[in-house]
């Protein structure tokens, strides 16, 4: 099997006729013919019917197209990326986060700033285990999370472990984030005693990590609780947290434009400081200017998301 077979069998699906493929390539249409079938023999595999009428494609086609369609645009994404005619080498710069809309917030600045002629850069927002390991195997070059002061010791072990160094931004009051109708809405402060009778919201690990790696457990007890939801993105999040009476626990940093504005934040009393925010990288990788750019965004993000929650920087 060839990538020419792949492109003249997409050729033929999106023209439905083997002769008006033939005519857009500019080859013979028994060339076409007989490379079809020289591929369904191959696969065992009918791929299209043939009809007076043109062709229509098979169910096992269908499903064979999809991967094709893949594979094609694969090539041709690698050709343009590393094709001698490329002007530039695009620039490449890849951040993973936990669910923080400041690290958002901090690479719109980034990206609005410092923008060259050609990139490809990549944001993920994910949990504490996939940062990790997106740092790990290389696949970002930076990562965003915190440590609180039940799981710091065992984080930085598995950091360790990995080759990887963790660099403190701030220390953090944690929050219970609930929505501005909820009864305490208006309280200065709660305590976590105060929130076991509300379901709690948790953003879900993938199965088999720890609980060590949860924002919201780590600074909860769940054996108080008897009401669990989980969830995945953000938007959700925000869509339950303000249309119930539900809670989470975090940060607290709710940047302007970045989140709900029927979500609110409040301080949990007894747990000063419980949070360190920071960013991790390989040891053996230099601080890059991609990475100093963007620190320097997200921190004066925060530094304004802390400045509209009362809080300064420390």
């Amino acid at each position: 099997m060839t990538f020419q077979q792949l492109e003249y069998v997409l050729e033929v699906a999106r023209r439905g006729s083997i002769n008006k493929a033939a005519q857009s390539l500019f080859i013979s249409q028994s060339n076409i013919s007989n490379l079809l079938k020289d591929l369904e023999t191959e696969l065992g595999i009918q791929i299209f019917e043939r009809t007076n009428r043109g062709v229509s494609i098979t169910e096992r086609g269908k499903e064979f197209l999809s991967y094709a369609r893949s594979l094609v645009e694969q090539k041709e994404r690698l050709e343009e990326l590393y094709s001698s005619a490329a002007h530039t080498p695009a620039m490449r710069f890849a951040i993973s986060s936990q669910h923080y809309p400041f690290a958002v917030d901090g690479f719109l600045r980034f990206l609005h700033a410092y923008e060259p002629a050609r990139y490809v850069f990549r944001m993920i927002e994910t949990n504490m285990d996939q940062v990790i390991d997106d740092i790990h195997q290389n696949r970002s070059d930076l990562g965003i999370l915190f440590l609180s002061n039940l799981t710091e010791k065992f984080i930085k072990k598995v950091l360790k472990t990995k080759g990887i160094e963790f660099h403190e931004l701030r220390k953090l009051m944690p929050h219970v984030y609930v929505s501005d109708h909820h009864l305490l809405a208006n309280r200065a402060s709660v305590s976590l005693e105060e929130m076991e009778n509300y379901p709690i919201v948790i953003f879900e690990q993938e199965s088999g990590v720890g609980m060590d790696f949860s924002e919201e457990i780590a600074l909860s007890d769940l054996r108080r609780t008897d009401r669990i939801i989980y969830i995945k993105d953000r938007s959700t999040f925000y869509n339950v947290v303000e249309n119930t009476d539900a809670f989470s626990i975090g940060s607290g940093i709710l940047p302007p434009r970045f989140s709900s504005d029927h979500v609110v934040s409040i301080p949990i009393s007894g747990q000063p400081d419980a949070m360190k925010l920071g960013w991790i990288k390989q040891k053996n990788k230099s601080v890059t200017p991609e990475m100093t750019d963007f620190l320097e965004h997200m921190n004066q993000a925060l530094d304004e998301a802390l400045a509209s929650l009362g809080q300064s920087n420390p």
